[in-house]
């Protein structure tokens, strides 16, 4: 890992630089000697930058918690990350989160990881294939708004309207999306579409898509903001490899640690059905359906993720097998 610059006070950027060469930027905050590291994923098309909110209250203090160290990152072709040169699927961003996780984070402080959307699809396939790191490194998980499998489900099939033959013109419908998506032309007029004003009667509907019609505030505005950063046709390759994440019946090691699954009623990209889904798959994992909420859970709550950081270290202690975390107060008992 090597140093690039200092952004703004109490956050670092460093380079951590994988096997095909991306350049993936990683922003820490907060005492480097904590007790705890939360390590925070973004979502597609978002960057380090929308932990903003979270990581400050993080990183304050709060009777009855241990100091906490943060670490966020732009995924690759991101923010500040290079694309690199491979081949393009989740497998890949799971990989780049054990990197980030080795180098940025100490390996005598347990980690807990939270991710949001694709950031929580790379938690999923980096337990997956990296299960040892579950219960050892990491010691709480959070997953936000994202999906076990079938992402464009969502996008395509009505939430009131489940059955074989509707899954069938979902599966369809997601092969016309991934060749509209890969087409530059196509994949230009998507992106003009949603980078445009919000009040465009043909920009509305994709961003009640993307984000679901529960409230939309400036967050929405920001995640506008944050597609013209990104190229149109990475935004395209991103998407088609959301499409093909699968990790039903390989997130054992996630019941080993406290899991929390968080996701709003209004979701109709990661809907709560994909949530119940997701829970089933790990024993013991807390579920938690928030009321009038879309996508964007994240950022228009972010005082109750902070708090589902809090449960979780809460909940820590106890699946920790050396027993040398010290926590005081309430989140002891």
């Amino acid at each position: 890992m090597t140093a690039l610059a200092l952004a703004e006070p109490r956050r670092l950027v460093r380079s951590v630089t994988t096997d095909d060469g991306a350049e993936i930027a990683v922003y820490t905050h907060g005492d480097p000697d904590a007790p705890v590291t939360v390590l925070l994923c973004h979502g597609w098309t978002m960057s380090a930058h929308n932990w903003r909110p979270h990581i400050d209250a993080l990183t304050r203090p709060r009777q009855g918690f241990p100091a906490v160290r943060t670490v966020s990152y732009d995924q690759r072709g991101h923010g500040r990350s290079t694309r690199g040169a491979a081949a393009l699927d989740m497998a890949l961003l799971g990989r780049d989160l054990a990197r980030v996780l080795a180098e940025a984070t100490r390996d005598d402080a347990p980690v807990v990881v939270l991710g949001h959307s694709m950031g929580g699809m790379a938690i999923q396939q980096l337990a997956a294939r990296q299960p040892v790191l579950f219960g050892g490194r990491v010691a709480g998980v959070g997953l936000i708004s994202t999906c076990l499998n079938e992402v464009a489900e969502g996008l395509t099939v009505p939430v009131d309207r489940p059955g074989a033959a509707v899954r069938r013109l979902s599966r369809a419908r997601q092969r016309v999306a991934d060749g509209l998506m890969r087409s530059p032309r196509s994949a230009r007029t998507v992106h003009r579409l949603l980078t445009g004003p919000l009040s465009h009667p043909n920009t509305a509907p994709l961003w009640r898509a993307v984000f679901g019609p529960g409230p939309h505030t400036d967050t929405v505005r920001e995640g506008a903001r944050a597609f013209r950063d990104i190229p149109a046709m990475a935004i395209a390759e991103f998407y088609a490899a959301l499409t093909t994440h699968d990790c039903a019946g390989r997130l054992g090691a996630l019941a080993r640690v406290p899991t929390r699954i968080l996701v709003g009623t209004l979701d109709c990209v990661t809907p709560p059905a994909q949530a119940r889904r997701l829970a089933a798959e790990i024993p013991g994992a807390v579920l938690q359906t928030v009321p009038g909420q879309g996508h964007d859970l994240p950022y228009e709550r972010p005082v109750l993720v902070v708090e589902t950081v809090h449960a979780l270290l809460r909940e820590m202690p106890r699946s920790l097998s050396s027993g040398d975390l010290a926590l005081s107060g309430p989140a002891a008992r």
